[in-house]
């Protein structure tokens, strides 16, 4: 008896993080996932400006210690650990426990979360236009975006 073979639009990607490979996993086919996705785009856009509204308060004040290191450089790495702790969050809540650690190590820069999104936008955004073509191409109703 021959088996049934499904193929459910997983994406598995190598992550090189500064020499160390590991692969993440996803399904950009997967309603849930895209759910997740755009919900975490928009909470982010509403985070962005949250944190550019703390950081113009933190830049507005120019007073150095006697080091010349701003008096408030406790409260700026603090802002940025913050933001790098939420993304990580929401990465490894969408993309499974664990995920973040894959992707970035122990490091906390704010550009890496642009690389890891800008390398996983074209496999969604190839998933999405595969599906709309199928409907738009399709004269059935139960094609599913």
């Amino acid at each position: 008896m021959a088996g049934i073979k499904i193929n459910t639009g997983v994406i598995r990607l190598e992550v090189d993080c500064d020499g160390v490979k590991d692969q993440i996993s996803f399904n950009p086919n997967d309603v849930v996932f895209m759910e997740n996705i755009y919900r975490l785009m928009g909470e982010l856009q509403k985070k962005k400006d949250e944190y550019a509204a703390v950081e113009e308060r933190l830049n507005s004040n120019q007073d150095t210690d006697e080091n010349g290191i701003p008096v408030n450089m406790k409260e700026r790495l603090s802002l940025i650990l913050d933001i790098c702790s939420y993304i990580k969050g929401q990465i490894d809540g969408i993309f499974g426990e664990g995920t973040s650690k894959k992707l970035f190590g122990d490091a906390n820069t704010l550009d890496m979360f642009e690389q890891f999104f800008d390398g996983i936008t074209p496999y969604i955004q190839s998933a999405r236009e595969s599906k709309l073509s199928q409907y738009k191409n399709s004269n059935s109703r139960n094609v599913m975006l």
